[in-house]
């Protein structure tokens, strides 16, 4: 896709690729959050890291 965007000769077919791949990529984007959704609510044992950084590192 990203070739035919640059073998494109005429401005109106690269604002057509430019516009389907911008299309693919919310695709993804959003199949990909869906999963990750998914994800969390089974493994939801597994935490994030606390934000505080672990006191019993420190000498």
């Amino acid at each position: 896709m990203q070739q035919q965007i640059q073998q494109a000769t005429s401005p109106q077919q690269k604002a057509q690729f430019k516009n389907q791949l911008n299309e693919i990529h919310e695709e993804i984007s959003e199949r990909t959050q869906k999963q990750l959704q998914a994800f969390a609510k089974k493994n939801s044992e597994i935490k994030q890291p606390d934000s505080e950084p672990d006191q019993s590192l420190k000498r």
